[in-house]
């Protein structure tokens, strides 16, 4: 791992500024529509080129609702993942609903929409992860500390692994308390390649 990564032990959380280039903007599922699983719900998809493979995108009228990568796990696979959360919506093969988000995701500047689909819980950690900086990671006790449940580190733990947003949510910041790298759901070297870039373009911008 890069040297200019920082553990973020105290890492302003609790603020509503988001510590990224590109303009985000989000709101959340409401609990009653997580839980019909989408059903009523037209999901547009496509694939796209990123510096970390190939990526396919998920969203609504609303934003981007999903982003995972398939380098490691394949096309099929990072697919059936996350059509899986949402089983009862339906799916269109519409890339041009989502290219303009995709592009500022990865150009690192623009307006990016997301409509966040989870449980209140898994929200509540997801919306922490946005304000860990470029360049710093932190732990899952610390994400934990700052949602003012101190004690449900593994339930953070899980809430993590479930991010639908890869990268755009950067739960590839979060590390274990021993500094090792952790798991990543979408493959750990995709998680390496992601800190590593963030750490380099970093250093360049200085």
């Amino acid at each position: 791992m890069a040297t200019t990564l920082e553990i973020a032990n105290s890492i302003g959380l609790s603020g509503s500024e988001r510590l990224h280039d590109p303009s985000i903007h989000w709101e959340a599922m409401s609990p009653g529509d997580f839980a019909a699983k989408g059903a009523g719900l037209t999901i547009y998809e496509g694939y796209f080129s990123s510096p970390f493979g190939e990526v396919i995108a998920m969203g609504t009228n609303l934003g981007l609702c999903g982003l995972g990568f398939s380098s490691e796990m394949g096309r099929g696979a990072v697919r059936d993942d996350l059509v899986k959360r949402w089983p009862l919506a339906q799916f269109e093969q519409q890339p041009n609903q989502l290219a303009s988000w995709v592009n500022a995701t990865f150009a690192g500047k623009g307006d990016i929409a997301l409509h966040m689909m989870g449980a209140p819980f898994q929200i509540k950690v997801w919306e922490a992860l946005m304000h860990i900086p470029s360049g710093y990671v932190t732990t899952y006790s610390n994400i934990a500390q700052s949602i003012c449940k101190p004690k449900a580190i593994r339930a953070v733990g899980t809430a993590v692994g479930r991010n639908p947003l890869s990268y755009i949510i950067p739960c590839h910041r979060v590390l274990r308390k021993s500094g090792g790298l952790g798991g990543y759901h979408w493959g750990t070297p995709v998680k390496r390649v992601m800190l590593a870039f963030e750490s380099a373009r970093d250093e360049r911008s200085q």
